[in-house]
């Protein structure tokens, strides 16, 4: 009987040493644990406190709970001034945006890489890209929102800047001879869809190589420059100036009232290019021609209507220059007499 009582003590030793032993393995692995949440969340901590980009956490109403020293830098606001309070940084007009966006991050989904101007304090705008997560509690219930923006102004300026590249020409600030295409493509179809007439003139700088040629090519890009924002003062709203290369100038006019109206923006654009040229110390006079097809009249293609505006400012040229001329039946006619007469006689003098 005795034997059984130590050997149940001896096995109640046993157990006790296996729990002590298992309680000191628990406690350094709880330790451990510990460290390693302590050395996390000092991580984390020192990546809220050093990164460049701001960071915000709310409630699903939209009161601030954190924000980072990035975001006190972006927009200006200090923690003191919004813990507690709706976040500002949402404009009026992305309001029903941002309702849609709550609804989506309620469900659990996240936004990324949102691009939108948001607030500063001083009342300007700043371009940036937000991603924004759900939180949860343990539940699994979304009780808030934590939002990651990055400032992409410089590269929104660098992609207007490539944009103006393609579409602008960066000598004239003027549309350039891509944006002419496009805009003339959309002209016609607006024009067929809506079954309307617009006029294309077509501009050319007379002896402008002259200029180049006898002042140099700093006054000759001076006064291209002048000569569009002549053009562009007398422009009605509804036309629009491209260069399309040199000294080579397109104007699409829609939905002039009648071809007086064209023929009288003609005549201001030849008085107005008359007038006297004052550039670096010269002083010198130069003129302007100008062809004009009309859609649908001349053609309904952009083909048709570049090729009737050259024709007829070839023969403007042809005149004399200082003119205006419409593609008409009679410069559709003294066009094909000029091209036999090529044919015929060979390479002849260009009146250009």
């Amino acid at each position: 009987m005795y034997v059984f009582h130590y050997y149940y003590l001896f096995i109640i030793f046993i157990l006790l040493v296996i729990t002590f032993l298992l309680g000191r393995f628990f406690q350094k692995k709880t330790d451990q644990l510990k460290t390693s949440l302590q050395a996390t969340t000092e991580q984390l901590s020192s990546f809220f406190s050093y990164t460049s980009d701001a960071i915000n956490i709310t409630t699903v109403d939209g009161l601030l709970l954190y924000i980072n020293p990035a975001f006190e830098q972006m927009y200006g606001w200090t923690k003191m001034e919004l813990l507690g309070k709706p976040l500002p940084i949402i404009p009026a007009e992305l309001h029903e945006e941002e309702l849609r966006m709550r609804d989506t991050l309620l469900s659990g989904k996240s936004i990324n890489h949102w691009e939108a101007s948001f607030l500063r304090k001083d009342g300007s705008l700043l371009d940036v890209e937000v991603s924004v997560s759900p939180l949860r509690d343990a539940a699994g219930t979304v009780n808030g929102f934590a939002a990651i923006t990055r400032d992409i102004s410089e590269k929104m300026q660098y992609e207007q800047k490539l944009r103006e590249l393609a579409f602008y020409d960066p000598l004239t600030g003027a549309d350039n001879r891509r944006s002419f295409y496009l805009r003339l493509a959309a002209t016609i179809e607006t024009a067929k869809d809506d079954n309307l007439r617009f006029a294309l003139l077509y501009l050319d700088c007379d002896r402008f190589k002259s200029v180049n040629d006898t002042m140099g090519h700093d006054v000759g890009d001076e006064l291209l420059q002048q000569f569009v924002g002549r053009i562009q003062g007398l422009l009605p709203q509804t036309a629009s100036l491209f260069r399309l290369g040199g000294d080579e100038f397109a104007i699409i006019y829609a939905e002039p009232s009648s071809d007086e109206e064209i023929a009288s923006l003609a005549d201001r654009l030849l008085a107005e290019l008359r007038v006297n040229w004052s550039i670096q110390d010269h002083s010198f006079a130069t003129t302007c021609s100008i062809g004009i097809s009309l859609y649908p009249d001349d053609g309904t293609s952009q083909s048709a209507l570049i090729t009737a505006a050259d024709h007829a400012l070839y023969e403007a040229k042809a005149a004399g220059r200082d003119v205006y001329r419409f593609y008409s039946d009679g410069v559709r006619g003294a066009v094909v007499a000029a091209d036999e007469l090529r044919v015929v006689g060979g390479d002849g003098d260009s009146a250009r």
